[in-house]
């Protein structure tokens, strides 16, 4: 067994806290460490940063140039199947780690490795503005993500409460999440999904990364939990995602019903069935106010329908 950890840190455009993020991938207490970049074509400093790293480092950081930008799930997806170490993590290039991040969570997946077990470990994080200001000491809490140690397919099918800037997993679990099935919107919930059904998730409730949310970060541009734009999940493209997984043979009966339900659920108008199965199969986050809400914006959403 090869203890190496590959850290795959996906670039686009992220000369500004490029640095900081490479920096704390290298003071990990964790030393034995290759990290592998690819950039999708950037048009700022990125690409300098990068070959400036790769010549003071150049055994750990090994460097892919996209002919042309190919976006992130396809570039993680590359840097996924390049790799040959057995541990893998996954870099935003935005963030900084915590120096105990690869130690604590290569610690937990050995510690239940066996066999061909297919093992994701994911942990909490610390929300910073631009300025690296806190704005939360906790993303779980902030999002009301209330995971189960154990398996817990409903929550990781609708809230999830995965991060894939947190997340690392073992070859077992690289071997059945490759190749990405097409068109799906996050890797790191297609990730998820199939560790859940096929593995083992280890959530670790301490936050092992700051997570930073600033203007360019699309995917965190509302910080208000409880403020519902649309119902929930109907603007995700998780029925895609879970289409492709459900052809998977070796999945459990109960499993399936719960992904053939939340896909009709995302893809057919909404309705008091949908609610009461939807809270059923534990689909919404744990939390008393966000079910309210949801069952509020049904019937807004029933009226609406009605008067049109």
């Amino acid at each position: 067994m090869n203890d190496t950890i590959a850290v795959l840190l996906a670039t686009y455009n992220g000369e500004k806290y490029l640095k900081e993020q490479i920096d704390s991938i290298l003071n990990q207490t964790y030393k034995d460490i290759k990290i592998y970049i690819g950039d999708d074509c950037s048009k700022d400093g990125t690409i300098g940063i990068i070959r400036a790293y790769k010549d003071l480092y150049p055994d750990k950081i090994v460097y892919y140039q996209n002919e042309v930008n190919i976006g992130f799930i396809k570039n993680f997806e590359k840097l996924l199947q390049s790799c040959s170490e057995d541990y893998i993590a996954f870099s935003d290039q935005d963030d900084i780690w915590l120096s105990s991040k690869l130690e604590e969570q290569i610690r937990a997946i050995k510690k239940e490795e066996k066999n061909d077990l297919s093992i994701m470990t994911h942990s909490d994080l610390i929300m910073i503005d631009e300025n690296e200001q806190i704005l939360h000491k906790s993303f779980f809490k902030f999002k009301k993500y209330k995971l189960k140690p154990e398996k817990d397919l409903g929550h990781i099918l609708g809230p999830c409460g995965v991060m894939g800037n947190t997340m690392m997993i073992n070859r077992a679990l690289k071997e059945k999440v490759l190749p990405f099935p097409e068109n799906i919107d996050f890797h790191d919930y297609y990730i998820a999904v199939m560790c859940e059904l096929f593995g083992k998730r280890i959530t670790i409730f301490t936050s092992l990364v700051y997570y930073r949310i600033h203007q360019n970060n699309t995917s965190n541009n509302k910080l208000n939990p409880l403020v519902f734009n649309n119902i929930p999940y109907k603007n995700t493209q998780k029925n895609i995602t879970l289409r492709a997984i459900r052809k998977n043979n070796k999945i459990k009966k109960d499993d399936l019903i719960k992904i053939n339900f939340l896909i009709r659920y995302i893809e057919n108008n909404c309705s008091f069935f949908y609610y009461f199965n939807i809270i059923r199969y534990k689909l919404l986050k744990r939390s008393f106010i966000y079910n309210v809400l949801f069952f509020l914006k049904i019937i807004h959403y029933k009226l609406i329908k009605k008067n049109i």
